[in-house]
């Protein structure tokens, strides 16, 4: 990925931090490790995958839908665009170390899979790729007053909101993800 400008640059190298250790951690786990729970209220990596491909999927679209009718950036490239005090309660909400834990949507609550769970590793690295894109796209767009409506609900952070929440979602649930494996009893192969 070319560097951004700041703004999506930062959101970049967090995004990028997910898809390292993503693909350091996750390739080469076994189905059972991948569909390990300690407890029945506990996801597994693999719901936790699956809820994020949900998410993905759901956002995406809006994400480029917003972004095709932006002009060029310009020399809007050049401006750190502020935060309104929703967007900024709105990227927190999704972060890693929230004071609230968000009830999930019925749309994104994850389902187990028959098939095979590294396909759905696969599947969630596809989005992570997807996702690169949009913050290259983004990067040529002039953002200032896009906002888009979140599929989950009313609400209408501004995209530069929306994708720094995106990726602090992806970690927030990465950490879930590491809690499972730090787990005494999680298979070792």
């Amino acid at each position: 990925m070319a560097t951004l400008r700041h703004q999506l640059e930062v959101i970049a190298n967090r995004h990028r931090a997910v898809i390292k250790v993503c693909h350091e951690r996750l390739d080469g786990l076994s189905d059972a490790q991948l569909r390990w729970t300690p407890d029945p209220k506990t996801w597994s990596i693999v719901l936790i995958l699956d809820h994020l491909i949900k998410v993905h999927l759901a956002t995406s679209p809006v994400f480029m839908r917003a972004l095709l009718t932006a002009p060029p950036a310009g020399d809007a490239k050049t401006k750190e665009l502020p935060y309104s005090f929703s967007d900024r309660l709105f990227v927190q909400l999704l972060s890693p170390g929230a004071r609230f834990k968000l009830p999930v949507p019925k749309p994104y609550q994850p389902v187990e899979h028959n098939g095979p769970s590294p396909a759905v590793l696969h599947k969630f690295q596809e989005e992570l790729d997807a996702f690169t894109v949009i913050l290259e796209y983004a990067d040529e767009k002039q953002l200032k007053g896009i906002r888009v409506l979140s599929p989950a609900g009313s609400a209408r952070p501004s995209i530069v909101a929306y994708l720094d929440a995106t990726v602090q979602h992806n970690r927030y649930h990465w950490m879930q993800i590491e809690a499972v494996m730090r787990n005494p009893q999680f298979p070792k192969s």
